[in-house]
């Protein structure tokens, strides 16, 4: 822009109204030159385009936009070639400046030809890439700007943005550090950049899904801890990944979020610590963990462990579940879901269903102890070596089944809660009761309404109590009536058939020697039923008693 002498005040009356990115006005011979620079702090490049930063911090969209966009992808390359130049220079002074200078530097990043003392200065560089949005790219181009990060020691990416899906530099030592990645992206071997929280990943925003980058024989291996307080809007996967260091090495006491988390043929060397996780779904199938495996604190919708091998130990305390599915998995060593709820979602929501054990083998100790299993709970199909833990767990027994409530009631059973074990026994004949109402009336049928009704399988010794009570009343109304020949006087037709039938049946009673003394003369039959009543309430008093106060 020029403005002629005449027009310098209207210029400055008039500048305001720019663009808010730097201005600087220069004034030769009565011409004022105007120029725009880069709105970033620290950045005295010129504006790209119609935006308010130059071609380095600029935003970027997909390559095929970028690649038509007036050549922002070749600028770009260039401009990055002038940074990394710039930052090598400027605190670092070479022992020979008449051989490794700014431009025989640029000239190997740009041309990749230059002597050893400036090979050997370009290999020994760290860069550190502030605030710059780093394209999408494709390694057919001339302009690729990975050829010139592979030239360097080291990069470490702060407050960063990326539309790129990968940056393959294994042989670099890397460090993201507050850095947003707005497509879909793949992680890749590299070396690692020293940081505090040593990981590759620190603070950064992942938008859209993150995976592991398979090689061609569609395995990888990946020996960094990766990430550190990061957080994932769509989906983390791992497959066919050899994982070497722990995944995750968070300091944050915030929740993490993770929408879905799938770890598919996958063997995982180290501990694996994701506590305090929001996660939507996660799917662990087909994977080894080697060490330890901590998902504590955290509220998860849905998780599948499919045909998995845990040989360290599983702690989810306290943690809160949807549905919980688990597969063909064995678990070596101690397992604990203390204080963890399942199918604890909010509201009527649909992955609220029965939390399933089926086909797992438990190789050591396994803690339930002050769980919440809102749906219910399968462990019919478990192979348990050692008893678990369920003290004061919540179990809603109408979706469990029997053979789940035999192992609880058994797990109290062995370590001489007995009083627990009385409680599970109850549910367990309830649900075998249940079992038996589509068949028939028979014996074992009868049997079983009768425990139930009269001392609630040996749980209460009310019960029997208030049937002797109510029995006896019953029994001093027929003496009552017998000895005012009551029966006699309301049927005086029936009155010999009467006397034929009681006495056969009263002969009878009162030839079983054993309750001979204790029938009541002309009821010996009627005394003799009642007998049978009250030892049998008795009984089932003396039960109850003894299953409240066994020790």
């Amino acid at each position: 822009m020029r403005i002629t002498g005449a027009t310098i005040g209207q210029f400055f009356r008039c500048a305001p109204k720019l663009p808010q990115s730097a201005t600087l006005c220069f004034y030769h011979q009565g011409v004022i030159t105007l120029s725009q620079f880069c709105s970033i702090d620290g950045c005295a490049r010129e504006v790209f385009e119609s935006t308010t930063e130059c071609v380095l911090h600029c935003k970027k969209d997909d390559y095929s936009h970028d690649f038509k966009n007036n050549g922002i992808l070749r600028k770009f390359y260039d401009a990055l070639i002038e940074y990394i130049a710039e930052s090598a220079f400027e605190w670092k002074r070479p022992d020979n400046p008449e051989i490794v200078n700014a431009e025989s530097f640029k000239a190997y990043l740009q041309e990749g030809v230059g002597s050893d003392e400036v090979v050997n200065f370009c290999h020994s560089e760290v860069t550190v890439f502030t605030s710059i949005f780093f394209p999408c790219r494709d390694s057919r181009d001339n302009f690729d700007y990975l050829k010139l990060l592979r030239k360097i020691k080291g990069a470490h990416f702060n407050y960063c943005k990326f539309t790129a899906h990968s940056v393959e530099i294994p042989k670099v030592e890397a460090f993201f550090q507050d850095c947003e990645f707005f497509q879909w992206w793949s992680i890749t071997q590299s070396k690692l950049l020293e940081n505090v929280n040593n990981v590759l990943f620190q603070n950064c925003k992942f938008r859209e899904d993150v995976s592991s980058y398979p090689d061609d024989d569609h395995s990888a291996t990946l020996d960094i801890p990766l990430f550190n307080n990061c957080s994932f809007d769509k989906s983390l996967s791992f497959e066919n990944v050899s994982l070497k260091k722990p995944v995750f090495n968070n300091t944050d006491d915030d929740l993490i979020k993770i929408h879905k988390l799938r770890i598919e043929n996958c063997e995982i060397n180290e501990k694996f610590v994701l506590n305090k996780l929001n996660a939507e779904y996660i799917l662990i199938e087909n994977s080894e963990f080697k060490a330890k495996l901590e998902l504590k604190e955290g509220f998860i919708d849905e998780i599948e462990l499919i045909n998995t091998n845990f040989n360290g130990l599983f702690d989810s305390y306290s943690t809160e579940y949807g549905r919980f599915y688990c597969f063909k998995s064995i678990f070596s060593d101690f397992v604990g879901f203390e204080k963890c709820k399942f199918a604890a979602l909010q509201g009527d929501n649909e992955l609220n269903q029965l939390s399933i054990f089926r086909y797992v083998t438990f190789l050591s100790f396994t803690n339930f102890r002050n769980s919440t299993f809102a749906q219910g709970i399968d462990l019919e199909n478990t192979n348990l070596k050692e008893a678990p833990n369920f003290l004061n767990i919540d179990v809603l027994s109408n979706n469990t089944n029997r053979e789940t409530l035999r192992i609880i009631k058994d797990s109290f059973d062995k370590i001489g809660n007995h009083i627990e074990a009385n409680k599970f026994f109850v549910l367990e004949m309830t649900k075998y009761k249940q079992g038996l109402s589509n068949k028939p009336l028979n014996q074992e049928k009868l049997i079983f309404w009768l425990n139930e009704k009269t001392s609630n399988f040996g749980q209460s010794y009310l019960l029997p109590t208030l049937w002797i009570v109510f029995f006896s009343v019953i029994y001093y109304l027929l003496i009552l009536g017998h000895e005012g020949n009551l029966l006699y006087n309301l049927v005086p037709p029936a009155n010999e058939a009467i006397i034929s039938v009681s006495n056969v049946f009263n002969g009878i009673a009162a030839n079983i020697i054993p309750f001979k003394k204790l029938l009541r003369e002309g009821m010996e039959f009627t005394s003799l039923v009642f007998y049978v009543i009250f030892a049998s309430l008795i009984w089932q008093t003396i039960v109850a008693v003894k299953r409240h106060t066994r020790r």
